[in-house]
């Protein structure tokens, strides 16, 4: 399996991942033609897929939970927000059980390092972004050893951190164009208007509902909606803020491509101490793979790869399945150790490769 934007779709490719709208399958996992709802996917926002080829026979990309966990904890959310912003009611328990399973998933997969993108239509993102955004800060929580009941209680206030993105307007949110100033002060709005939002469910906690008041504070009181210095900020929206952007710039955005892993992770260090929580930071790292299974590389040597499985000790020298040699040429594949080749090291990742051709 490995991703591969929708543009360089071919005939022999099947898709490796189910697509989803919301609670609708769009594309089964094992379609084969794909390249004939190249056009619908397009229309709906979605530029990448998961597809298996040649290249990519036998390459696994985890995934920290199930995609079953997924679809639930979106479609719990989406059920969640629909129903408060009906009703002012508030179903604590199904949140309960939906992040019980994730936890279930994220401590059986403890030493799985992330490969995995979540795929979904444009307008879908709030809630995508909100289950990843979940996923990543508990990987961290994890690591720091964090109980399972405070762990909960940073699950439910990061699946609800951006809600008061839903009060906004859509066009503004969902606007492709850079953003005026007067709308980017609106859109700072959902900081506060999501706390005061959650003020009204009796049953999460004040140490919850500060995420989605502070996740956007920085160690160097850049952030917003108040600029309060480092020492102020709680752990919980410290590793959020870290989750929250790395997701962002991993995604693929109305107003932007999104960014290689490498590259969000090196924004993220290169922001450690001003920006995000340096120690914070160095645990997030370890919990992902920089290079993702079944990502093209490019190696120092010139061939081109395919990244086949990570060296958990060394994350920028995963094993490569090479593909192409110095001259762009396909040839029979074979396997790279990075650890073993040392004078040879990845150039660029994928996104690189494909915009050079």
């Amino acid at each position: 399996m490995r991703l591969v934007p929708i543009s360089r779709i071919t005939p022999n490719m099947v898709l490796a991942k189910s697509i989803f709208y919301r609670d609708c399958l769009i594309l089964k996992e094992g379609q084969t033609d794909i390249d004939r709802f190249v056009n619908r996917l397009q229309n709906m926002g979605i530029e990448y897929v998961y597809i298996e080829d040649s290249k990519s026979i036998g390459i696994e990309i985890p995934d920290a939970i199930s995609e079953e966990t997924r679809l639930l904890c979106k479609r719990v959310l989406r059920q969640t927000i629909e129903e408060f912003q009906n009703n002012s009611t508030f179903n604590f328990s199904n949140m309960t059980d939906v992040i019980s399973t994730i936890l279930d998933d994220i401590f059986k997969n403890e030493d799985v390092q992330m490969s995995l993108n979540d795929i979904s239509a444009a307008d879908d993102y709030t809630f995508t972004h909100s289950v990843s955004t979940t996923v990543y800060t508990l990987l961290i929580a994890n690591q720091l050893k964090y109980t399972r009941s405070m762990l909960e209680k940073l699950a439910i206030g990061t699946l609800l951190h951006d809600m008061g993105k839903v009060l906004l307007d859509k066009e503004i949110i969902f606007k492709q164009d850079t953003l005026t100033p007067e709308e980017f002060e609106y859109i700072k709005q959902h900081t506060t208007l999501g706390y005061e939002w959650l003020k009204k469910c009796v049953n999460i906690t004040e140490l919850s509902r500060i995420i989605s008041l502070y996740h956007h504070e920085r160690m160097d009181s850049s952030g917003y909606p108040m600029g309060i210095p480092a020492g102020t900020i709680h752990e919980f929206s410290r590793i959020v803020a870290i989750a929250d952007v790395f997701d962002a710039l991993t995604t693929d955005r109305c107003y932007r491509k999104k960014w290689s892993t490498v590259k969000a992770v090196n924004y993220l260090i290169k922001e450690s101490n001003t920006k995000f929580d340096t120690q914070l930071v160095a645990v997030f790292i370890k919990q992902i793979a920089i290079y993702p299974n079944g990502t093209l590389v490019r190696l120092s040597n010139q061939t081109v790869g395919v990244v086949k499985e990570q060296n958990r000790s060394m994350p920028l020298r995963p094993i490569i399945r090479v593909i192409e040699n110095e001259i762009g040429e396909e040839i029979d594949m074979y396997e790279m150790d990075l650890m073993k080749e040392l004078s040879i090291t990845i150039l660029e990742p994928e996104e690189d490769i494909e915009d050079a051709k």
